[in-house]
C-alpha cells in the first residue's frame, strides 16, 4: 500500500501544471471508463452476489446493500462525501480533483452496470475473478493517480490522530475490522475468508497492473572482464550498460562493475552471452519496476 501511495502522489506530481494535449486526455478519459466499468463487474457480478465484503468505503457499502438494500454505488459517494470535504480543507482542493473525479466514476458505473448477471455460483471463482477486476480496476486508477477515495482518506484523518502508525497500518486496521463486521452481519466467517482471498488477489493485480509492465531485472556483474562484456551485451541483447568504479573488498583492487537492465525474458540470453566470456563471473539480479527509457515502454501520461 505504500508504494501505491508514493505512485499516486508521483504521479500527481509529474502533472502538476502540465498541461496535457488532446490525446493524452482521451486517454486518460479511457483509463477512467475502463477502471471504472472493471470496478463495476467486480462488484455486481462476482462480490456483492456472495455477499464477499471489500475493505473501505466499497465494504461499508456492501454491508449497507446486505442490510438495508439499499444501492452500493450510491452509498460509496455518501459515505465519501464528508471524507473528500475534510481532507480537501486539510490538503487542498486541487489534492482532491482527481479523487472526486474516481470516487464520482466508479460509483456511477457500480450503479449503471447493476443488471449485470452473475456468472457463476461459486463462491471461491467469485472471489478470485472478483479480486481480479478490482486489483485491475483500483491499479488503472492508481497508476494515472487517480483514488476511489474510501481507506486513503480514512488513513489520512486517522493518521492526525494516531501519527506514529503508517498509513499502511491504519488501512490494514480499517480494512480487516469492516471483514470482521460483515461476518457478524452475515453470520458466516466463511463469508469473511472469502473476503481475505479477494482483497489479496486484488493486491497482487494492483501491483500487476502498476508495475508488471515496465517490471525487469536488474544485473550487477563482476568479472574481470568488464569491457567484453559491456560491448557483448549491448551487440547481443541491445541493451545499454554502464560501468561502476568499485574496489574489491579482499584484494583493494580497482575493478569495474558492469550494471545492466534487460526483460525478464532476456536473463537467459545475458546469462549465456557472460557464460561465453567470462564463465566465473558474478552475477547480482534483483527486480527492477518504473522502467523508463530507450528500449523499454514509456508512460508519460
Amino acid at each position: 500500500m505504500k508504494s501505491i501511495k508514493e505512485t499516486i502522489k508521483k504521479t500527481r506530481r509529474s502533472q502538476a501544471g502540465v498541461k496535457l494535449t488532446p490525446k493524452e486526455v482521451l486517454y486518460q478519459i479511457g483509463c477512467v471508463l475502463l477502471a471504472s466499468f472493471l470496478f463495476a463487474v467486480s462488484l455486481d457480478v462476482f462480490l456483492l452476489p456472495k455477499n464477499i465484503v471489500f475493505g473501505g468505503v466499497t465494504g461499508i457499502s456492501t454491508i449497507l446493500n446486505i442490510l438495508f438494500h439499499t444501492p452500493v454505488g450510491l452509498m460509496i459517494i455518501l459515505i465519501n462525501v464528508p471524507l473528500v470535504i475534510v481532507n480537501s480543507f486539510l490538503f487542498g482542493p486541487r489534492f482532491m480533483i482527481k479523487t472526486i473525479i474516481g470516487i464520482a466514476s466508479s460509483s456511477v458505473a457500480v450503479d449503471l452496470f447493476s443488471f449485470l448477471p452473475q456468472l457463476t455460483d461459486d463462491i471461491l471463482l467469485c472471489a478470485l475473478f472478483g479480486g481480479l477486476c478490482m486489483g485491475t480496476s483500483l491499479g488503472l486508477f492508481f497508476s494515472k493517480g487517480y483514488t476511489t477515495g474510501g481507506s486513503d482518506l480514512i488513513s489520512c484523518l486517522l493518521k492526525l490522530k494516531f501519527p506514529r502508525l503508517s498509513n499502511a497500518t491504519m488501512i490494514l486496521i480499517t480494512d480487516s475490522l469492516i471483514v470482521l463486521v460483515s461476518c457478524f452481519i452475515t453470520h458466516s466467517y466463511v463469508s469473511g475468508l472469502y473476503s481475505i482471498v479477494a482483497i489479496f488477489v486484488s493486491s497482487l493485480f494492483i501491483d500487476l497492473v502498476i508495475n508488471g509492465a515496465s517490471r525487469a531485472k536488474l544485473a550487477l556483474i563482476i568479472s574481470d572482464k568488464p569491457q567484453e562484456i559491456s560491448a557483448a551485451l549491448q551487440e547481443k541483447l541491445q541493451r545499454g550498460t554502464t560501468l561502476l568504479v568499485a574496489q574489491g573488498g579482499y584484494t583493494h583492487k580497482d575493478k569495474q562493475v558492469v550494471m545492466c537492465v534487460v526483460k525478464k525474458m532476456q536473463i537467459y540470453e545475458l546469462k549465456t552471452v557472460i557464460n561465453s566470456i567470462a564463465p566465473d563471473a558474478f552475477i547480482i539480479f534483483s527486480d527492477a519496476a518504473e522502467v523508463r527509457g530507450m528500449g523499454f515502454e514509456s508512460d508519460s501520461i
